[in-house]
């Protein structure tokens, strides 16, 4: 399982934006803004994000970041 920002920054040829990001930004690669996670039906900005092998979206404590 990956933070959000190492996953991108493997699967896209950039890197990902610091402090707060346009909403344009998401639109421009068809990534959604706000998502939720598959465990606990949580919603967080996809920065905030992890994101599995299958491509399965979790929160931090979900993912056991213990945040």
């Amino acid at each position: 399982m990956k933070k959000f920002v190492d996953w991108f920054e493997s699967n896209y040829d950039e890197k990902m934006p610091s402090g707060t990001i346009n909403g344009s930004w998401f639109a421009k690669r068809g990534l959604p803004m706000i998502v939720e996670c598959c465990c606990c039906c949580s919603t967080m900005s996809l920065p905030s994000a992890y994101i599995d092998e299958d491509g399965y979206i979790y929160c931090s404590t979900c993912a056991g970041d213990g945040q």
